[in-house]
């Protein structure tokens, strides 16, 4: 599969305009620009010899000693219980993934897709691949979010490390035969599972023959081997080493094997946040020659008089499902209120595995200062940033403050003798 001429484009907005509420209200402005995530932006390939490598690989190192002993002595009644395979390194507690694409269960080739839901939520290649795992990919400034370690891989059931592939690079955006970073993982039923794309020189220090626990770090999301966009290819074998969609649908008749079940479509606001200029997209994280990623222009403060943006990011975004947006002063009065929906943008199709929109705004030079919030609600659930709104020196102040305050709150109170 060649690789898309598709990128992160920035759009114009080309909708109708958003709904102002209330009466007083400063002018909220339409969408500035929008960009939707394409279909191939975090895709991989991986050729059947290659495939066939790896699994004879784990099929070695599973009848070395080591690892005999070792698995021996881990023996489950039933079938394991997978659970969530990804932990942000962060503490903001703002998203930070989608799904891109699931297990093709139509063997057919090319354009045969079907998913366990009997959706087209995958894919195929021309040379016969057709993807054998969930692709999780990082949202939003994934090469960005790649290149600061934001996103580990973990465990996604006890096991034993049965083999760790690390030193290949992470920009290999063109589909081939690159070989990827992975570690792959022998559980107590017998099933192994594969954690691809993993970013280089990241990977575990353990060895094979090593246990681990669930929720246990592996490795740091990245895009090594062929591989469109940073994300984790997970793909789960059973004891016999045939491929297994841990997804139950009716495309898929194989047990619910994810610990809560996870949804087909989990519609949310990634992250809000607040930018002195447009945040700027790309495609791959390369030019061919020099590292590139995304930037931001992110801020956490707004001088009065300044235009600024506020961005919002979408995964699983579907038309019909209307967003909240509100600026709230420092009093908790609103300064702008209005709403959006994905059928306002006037795209061509009505769902998105992701998006991002952002507004300009600016505040009058006699704005009250203090800490203004950004809000938005979407789907019963409430995002906040907060920002502070005073000219540079004010801020630097407020700043201070705060961090005097977290010290404070940090010590432990004095006891009597």
């Amino acid at each position: 599969m060649r690789q898309s001429d598709s990128t992160f484009r920035r759009h114009g907005f080309i909708g109708a305009a958003a709904m102002l509420l209330g009466s007083g209200i400063a002018a909220a402005q339409p969408p500035v620009a929008h960009w939707v995530m394409p279909d191939d932006a975090a895709r991989d390939e991986l050729s059947e010899p290659a495939r066939l490598r790896i699994r004879h690989e784990i099929e070695a190192a599973l009848a070395s000693p080591a690892l005999r002993d070792a698995t021996a002595r881990r023996k489950a009644a039933g079938a394991v219980l997978l659970h969530w395979p990804l932990r942000s390194l962060r503490d903001d507690g703002a998203g930070y993934h989608g799904i891109s694409n699931y297990v093709d269960h139509d063997p057919a080739f090319p354009g045969r897709l079907r998913d366990y839901a009997c959706g087209t939520r995958t894919y195929d290649t021309e040379n016969g691949y057709n993807h054998a795992g969930t692709d999780y990919f990082l949202w939003p400034f994934p090469w960005l979010t790649m290149d600061e370690g934001s996103v580990a891989a973990v465990a996604a059931a006890p096991g034993v490390i049965v083999g760790v592939v690390d030193g290949h690079p992470d920009r290999s955006c063109t589909m081939g035969d690159r070989p990827w970073n992975a570690v792959y993982l022998r559980h107590d039923d017998g099933s192994v599972t594969w954690y691809g794309h993993l970013k280089r020189g990241s990977a575990t220090t353990k060895r094979p023959g090593d246990a681990v626990d669930a929720g246990e770090y592996l490795g740091l999301v990245g895009s090594s081997g062929s591989s469109t966009g940073p994300h984790l290819h997970f793909e789960l074998h059973d004891a016999t080493g045939r491929v297994v969609d841990p997804r139950h649908g009716n495309c898929n008749a194989e047990p619910e094997r994810w610990s809560p079940p996870q949804p087909y479509r989990d519609p949310a606001i990634n992250t809000v946040s607040l930018h002195a200029q447009e945040p700027q997209f790309v495609g791959c994280g390369t030019d061919g020659m020099l590292d590139v990623r995304e930037q931001p222009n992110a801020v956490d403060s707004v001088v009065p008089g300044t235009p600024f943006y506020v961005l919002a990011t979408f995964r699983d975004h579907q038309s019909g499902n209307p967003a909240t947006f509100t600026l709230l002063r420092a009093d908790g009065s609103e300064f702008a209120r209005w709403q959006y929906d994905l059928a306002d943008a006037n795209l061509p199709r009505s769902f998105y595995t992701a998006t991002a929109f952002t507004w300009r705004h600016t505040v009058l030079a006699d704005a009250p200062r203090g800490n203004w919030r950004f809000r938005a609600e979407f789907q019963g659930q409430s995002y906040t940033r907060t920002f502070f709104v005073g000219t540079a020196e004010e801020a630097r102040t407020d700043a201070v403050r705060r961090e005097r305050a977290a010290v404070g709150a940090l010590r432990l109170p004095r006891t009597s003798d």
